[in-house]
């Protein structure tokens, strides 16, 4: 379990803050909210004597807090380690994968987390070439503008978007590499050939948008698609 007090209005965990600390690798997020169930790959190094800090730090009001976090060390030639630069990491063929802090709206404030720069990573399983995200429900995608409609490519702004390289409703071309608004793509359905499996998360701090979209992050699903011989 994970409860702590929510963000503010710009998507800041101003009242309450969990961070991990470590001397090497990529700076972690900062994080609030309601986040059971999630977990996070950090990197230690290869070397021993590197440490890593659990800090919760809290202004003191009556809400209640929780937290039970189980820690799990990883070997270094382990099949189960995670891909450099994967904070969240996948080894089925299908699964849901959440924002952090995903839910509705609480005290009319949005659980956009702002400032997120983080990869979602899926392990590719084998006879499996390309790979399906839609959302969990019609109304579990909303990250950024605009905030009618979904939108993808150079609509979304360059700071604020979920990331599908090659993404495109039947994974034909090209496809586009940023998606963003309320929904995902058109249809709520992205396929994508590009490999490695990763979902990109950025976002940003831009107050009003947030609260204009009601920022609740997205709730998604993926499926392996089989290689068509």
């Amino acid at each position: 379990e994970f409860s702590l007090a929510q963000p503010d209005e710009n998507g800041q965990c101003i009242t309450d803050s969990f961070m991990v600390r470590t001397t090497v690798g990529e700076r972690l997020p900062i994080l609030c909210g309601e986040n059971a169930g999630l977990h996070l790959y950090v990197d230690m190094g290869r070397s021993s004597g590197n440490p890593v800090v659990l800090s919760v730090v809290s202004n003191g009001d009556k809400m209640t807090r929780r937290w039970r976090i189980k820690i799990s060390m990883v070997q270094c030639n382990s099949l189960d380690i995670a891909p450099a630069g994967c904070l969240l990491y996948y080894r089925s063929p299908s699964a849901i994968v959440r924002s952090f802090n995903y839910g509705p709206m609480v005290d009319h404030r949005v659980r956009y987390l702002s400032n997120l720069r983080y990869s979602i990573c899926i392990r590719m399983e084998e006879n499996f070439c390309s790979i399906k995200w839609e959302t969990e429900s019609n109304s579990s995608f909303s990250w950024g503008k605009p905030i009618d409609r979904g939108a993808n490519g150079t609509t979304c702004n360059m700071d604020d978007f979920v990331g599908i390289d090659q993404g495109s409703m039947l994974g034909l071309g090209h496809g586009q590499d940023r998606f963003c608004g309320t929904s995902l793509g058109d249809e709520n359905v992205i396929i994508s050939n590009s490999k490695p499996f990763t979902l990109k998360v950025k976002s940003n701090h831009a107050s009003s948008d947030n609260a204009m979209n009601g920022q609740y992050g997205f709730s998604l699903r993926y499926t392996q698609l089989p290689c068509v011989v």
